[in-house]
């Protein structure tokens, strides 16, 4: 796990009192991880498509049991930037947000994307966000009980000329526009 994600999920447990003080130990099946086509819930079989992020919910402090997170879990920023569209998925909503980062390539453009998630009601297209700062709750998962509260966190690399409306889950699985990075090894 690089720095940045690790940072990320220290953000996390600490805006949440996860741990109560206590280190927090963060779980991950293989479904939840990127690249795979592995389920994580429901029969446990196989996806239709790869897993295009990671999904964050299962963790424990020590000494403790697992537990999962919930609908009441704040969802920080993990990057300073702007939000350029806010979107349905299929638990809730998700929030696509350009960070301020060094442009190495004019032509394409970096996104963080928040998915299954509940966005405060200041988060709205084109706010500033800053790192660490609240953008959401966890989306309550009624639409498919199967699956418990989570957040989807992806990161794409997109053509910089794709209008801001259009960043949603319907351009995100078209591998031939859309590059997926790691969002562990940012």
């Amino acid at each position: 796990m690089l720095k940045k994600f690790k940072t990320y999920l220290n953000t996390l447990s600490r805006i949440n009192d996860l741990g109560k003080g206590n280190p927090v130990q963060w779980h991950f099946h293989c479904g939840m991880l990127f690249l795979t086509k592995d389920k994580w819930w429901g029969d446990f079989k196989v996806r239709n498509c790869v897993h295009e992020g990671i999904d964050i919910t299962y963790y424990k402090t020590a000494p403790g049991k697992w537990q999962q997170l919930n609908e009441t879990i704040m969802v920080p920023a993990m990057e300073s930037g702007i939000v350029l569209n806010i979107c349905d998925d299929f638990l809730g909503k998700t929030i696509i947000i350009q960070p301020f980062l060094p442009v190495i390539n004019s032509e394409v453009r970096i996104l963080f994307v928040y998915a299954h998630i509940e966005p405060m009601n200041d988060i709205q297209k084109d706010s500033i966000v800053f790192q660490g700062s609240c953008l959401a709750t966890l989306s309550h998962t009624k639409k498919n009980p199967q699956l418990p509260p989570h957040l989807h966190l992806s990161c794409f690399e997109v053509p910089k000329s794709i209008r801001a409306k259009d960043l949603n889950w319907n351009l995100f699985s078209k591998p031939d526009v859309v590059r997926l990075i790691h969002p562990v090894f940012l």
